[in-house]
């Protein structure tokens, strides 16, 4: 997946696009590592999207307009034809974004814009003459209409024609579209809005601003997040000012490190803190320019001509062009293999009473009854409770149950939990195999494991971990008697995993849980803010992957966690029938379309873009 900055900075420009036709921009905003946002010197809004390996104009229309049917809209603002390739800058009509997206875009852009009671408060930023932006243009973004200007030339009465830097602009609430109203809950709100100001999260504020990188700082990235990075320190450190409204702790340690885990987020926070020189976390001013240990960065973070950035986005390179996605309407001829996290005397995590082990058999349950009902597949899970069986119950409360079992043969009472997992990727396999000799395509065999996460308290929303490649290569096997006691051992007590297999796995994985967390995102239902696909756990200073996936030799698995139950509300969700039900749909929508929206490969055609 290519990075926006290395485009900006001429290190791969393509052919039809010289850096001449880059529009002058007054501010940019890398909205995610794929969007790119930027207030141009005209005052306009320019929004481009890097396609993801394999698209096509229908997947990436609905992954950033919510409708795929958009994508001839956004094929004509293009100049281009009906096919797609991975190179192409593709210009996006800011009207035509998600509302999550329009709302993230003008935020970072506007850092001092904000909701009141009133209506949207705009301060324009002006920056590029005299003039700042026109009344038409602030009405388009923020009311859909440039019309809309009369309506908003009356709210502002001393306002004139024309703008200046400076001036504030109220967009009364009855005219605003949906991304900018006060009720943004759900599919509205800004993936990093309940990190920010939740419940849980101190706003960290202050009035002064300070001067912080040092003068060897090598400036990378632009716009929101951006970084530079000072490699002379002793320690080599990553530099990020904060903006207005952002936690220490969330828009640095989480979204940067990609911790998560409460202990985790402390550490990294604890040495930042004293890295920085911080006396108090609750007194940071607005622009602080915060120094992050480079030994923490995500690889995406990192410079572009980090090794370690460099082999990770080769990788996932790899891994999409090996993607080889089956197409099968209706889930025709696809496999399902299902499995609830932990069972039996493994509760999982618990908070507040809540058992993680029975809620998300509960949603597997109402997974495997959708499947079974409104697909053609067939499904099988790993587990099974020997005395509520796979019945669903509309109760809200659910017994928590200690029976489950691994269906082995024989049969495994869920008394141990590492013989447990290690059993279950064993019986997966044995599936595998299964359906392979009854002549089914091995891109049309599936493995979700589902689980409940427990992370730092401000999280919340789905999350889903698939087998980055370089955890999974190699060979492995248990010669415990435990083991060999099943006959899904025996049959092939050795798993190996080549290095082609594995990068082939990542892609396929990495497609699914795009699908299904998209599918989150478009139902309105939460999402972790930061990162919410990864190919590793990062838990107690190691990376991982979970041995459910990576023993795995299903190509196509994903660990899915559902919810925090870390997060009160997140918690009060899953402990009703509606919600566990409302995430078996999203789940089952986002497995179907992950088969369906698949067109064939055609010749590349560059989109054309205008300037």
């Amino acid at each position: 997946m290519r990075k926006w900055w290395v485009w900006l900075i001429g290190i791969h420009i393509p052919a039809v696009l010289s850096a001449a036709t880059l529009p002058k921009t007054i501010a940019t905003s890398l909205v995610t590592p794929e969007l790119r946002a930027s207030l141009t010197a005209e005052y306009t809004l320019e929004v481009v999207v890097a396609p993801h390996e394999g698209d096509a104009w229908t997947r990436l229309a609905r992954r950033v307009t919510g409708d795929a049917e958009r994508w001839k809209d956004i094929a004509a603002f293009n100049g281009a034809g009906e096919t797609l390739a991975a190179e192409d800058r593709v210009r996006i009509p800011f009207s035509l974004l998600r509302p999550q997206l329009q709302r993230q875009i003008a935020t970072t852009l506007f850092s001092s814009d904000q909701m009141t009671g009133a209506g949207w408060r705009h301060v324009v930023v002006g920056a590029s003459g005299v003039e700042g932006e026109s009344l038409w243009n602030i009405a388009e973004w923020f009311t859909g209409s440039g019309a809309n200007y009369v309506a908003i030339r009356k709210a502002n009465p001393a306002q004139g024609l024309s703008t200046r830097r400076g001036d504030v602009i109220l967009i009364p609430k009855e005219l605003l579209v949906a991304a900018f109203r006060g009720d943004m809950e759900g599919t509205n709100a800004p993936k990093t809005a309940e990190v920010r100001k939740s419940e849980d999260d101190p706003v960290e504020h202050a009035p002064a601003d300070v001067d912080g990188a040092a003068a060897t700082a090598e400036a990378v990235a632009v716009g929101q997040p951006s970084l530079t990075y000072d490699r002379t320190a002793a320690e080599p450190y990553a530099v990020y000012r904060l903006q207005r409204g952002e936690a220490l702790y969330s828009s640095v340690a989480i979204r940067f490190t990609g911790r998560v885990y409460s202990n985790d987020v402390g550490d990294v926070l604890e040495r930042i803190v004293k890295l920085n020189g911080i006396d108090d976390v609750a007194r940071i001013p607005v622009g602080y320019a915060v120094k992050i240990p480079m030994s923490l960065l995500l690889p995406e973070y990192l410079p572009p001509d980090d090794p370690t950035r460099l082999a990770a986005e080769h990788s996932k390179r790899q891994s999409a062009k090996l993607a080889r996605r089956a197409r099968a309407t209706g889930l025709s001829g696809v496999h399902v293999i299902l499995d609830a996290g932990h069972g039996g005397r493994d509760a999982g995590t618990t908070h507040d009473g809540v058992w993680e082990s029975s809620a998300v058999y509960d949603v597997m349950c109402r997974l495997k009854t959708l499947i079974e009902k409104r697909s053609a597949a067939t499904v099988t899970a790993t587990t099974k409770s020997k005395g509520r069986g796979y019945a669903l119950d509309d109760d809200d409360e659910l017994d928590d149950e200690t029976d489950h079992v691994v269906l082995t043969s024989p049969k495994y009472a869920l008394d141990d939990a590492v013989v447990g997992v290690n059993l279950r990727w064993y019986l997966a396999n044995s599936i595998f195999r299964r359906a392979i000799r009854k002549g089914a395509p091995r891109e049309k065999v599936v493995f979700l494991s589902i689980h409940a996460d427990s992370l730092h308290p401000s999280l919340r929303g789905a999350m889903a971990y698939v087998p980055g490649e370089r955890f999974v290569t190699g060979s492995y096997q248990k010669t415990e008697g435990i083991y060999l006691a099943r006959a899904e051992v025996r049959e092939s007590p050795v798993v190996r995993h080549s290095e082609k297999e594995s990068l082939a796995a990542e892609g396929l994985s990495r497609e699914l849980a795009e699908s299904i967390i998209g599918s989150f995102d478009e139902n309105g239902m939460k999402v972790h803010p930061f990162n919410p696909v990864r190919d590793n756990v990062v838990r107690n200073g190691r990376e991982w992957v979970p041995a459910v996936i990576r023993y795995n030799l299903v190509p196509t698995r994903v660990l899915l966690e559902v919810c925090n139950l870390g997060n009160p509300r997140d918690r009060a969700l899953l402990t009703t029938a509606k919600y566990r039900q409302r995430l078996a749909e999203t789940i089952f929508e986002g497995l179907v379309r992950f088969y369906e929206e698949r067109e064939e490969p055609q010749p590349a055609v560059v989109a054309r873009t205008g300037g």
